[in-house]
């Protein structure tokens, strides 16, 4: 990746992370936020690194957005809410409690807490914690390409797939004009992927060194860029607790270079939960991630 895109990608996420605070109603300090809530600074601290609380970390310190409070306190049910997502990036938790979703309507998840749809804004969230159990795929060999059968006397259905060749052979035009019909632009993976820092700046930010950044980089814990000859540098969104998120060595080694892999990551996938498969690591689903790299180029 070059220096000059690398550039744009990181101005192209201060320009989303300045929508969004303007989408917020602006940001409150620490003090500001203790004074709204009337706890002390350390605890609103500790409901911040509990994920009680929206954050996000401009300059040296962390922000609070002032969507997320009303004169009485916090918006009501928004922790509950943010207790179950698995999507733990600030500026993307941030993001999506203000964009207006087609499962409520085109309210936001903010508009719809505030009047009162608490549940509905939960099972939205809920999507980006985990496979439903209920639901399986299976190599199992039926009559038909798919059914729907129940499973084990609970009345749920099973999904049972079945492959069944390469199907109709079309032309390379034609084969473009169908993919334009099934692709859709996820705008909302690009800012945040584009959340790249340096080694200073990440190491300040995991409260590590260099020299952990250089282990984890030669080992492929982690993916880096080269922004020259000698400096490489960090998508922050692939650490989680100080550390890289686990699996993300077993991923990247499907694809042929640190560019490709994280665009894969942060791009949802149908074979992930229809979440970013980097999210589906954060939240423990390892094995899942893993098998969809590895068929990730059948379809290349």
């Amino acid at each position: 990746m070059t220096e000059k895109a690398i550039a744009e990608m990181i101005a192209a996420g201060e320009v989303r992370k300045a929508e969004l605070i303007d989408m917020a109603g602006g940001l409150y300090t620490l003090s500001e936020v203790a004074a709204i809530l009337a706890i002390s600074e350390p605890l609103v601290e500790k409901r911040r690194k509990a994920g009680e609380l929206i954050a996000v970390r401009l300059a040296e310190s962390y922000c609070y957005p002032a969507c997320q409070f009303t004169p009485h306190g916090i918006v009501t049910g928004l922790p509950e809410v943010l207790a179950m997502m698995a999507i733990r990036h600030d500026w993307m938790r941030l993001e999506w409690l203000l964009v207006p979703d087609e499962a409520l309507e085109g309210l936001s998840p903010l508009e719809a807490l505030k009047a009162g749809r608490l549940e509905d804004v939960i099972d939205i969230a809920r999507v980006h914690k985990g496979q439903d159990p209920r639901q399986v795929l299976s190599t199992e060999d039926t009559s038909g390409d798919i059914t729907d059968r129940p499973l084990g006397g609970t009345g749920k259905g099973v999904l049972v797939m079945k492959g069944s060749g390469l199907g109709l052979l079309v032309s390379l035009e034609e084969g473009k004009a169908l993919l334009d019909e099934i692709t859709v632009d996820d705008d909302s993976t690009n800012w945040a992927a584009s959340e790249i820092l340096g080694v200073a700046r990440i190491a300040e930010e995991l409260g590590t060194s260099a020299a952990t950044l250089d282990l984890w980089r030669d080992n492929g814990t982690v993916i880096a860029f080269r922004k020259d000859a000698h400096e490489f540098v960090y998508p922050e969104r692939q650490f989680e607790h100080a550390r890289p998120i686990e699996g993300i060595d077993r991923v990247a080694g499907y694809f042929p270079s640190p560019e490709e892999a994280w665009e894969w990551l942060v791009t949802p996938n149908q074979y992930t939960d229809s979440a970013a498969p980097i999210d589906r690591l954060r939240s423990g689903h390892i094995e899942e991630v893993v098998r969809a790299a590895e068929g990730a180029n059948d379809y290349q």
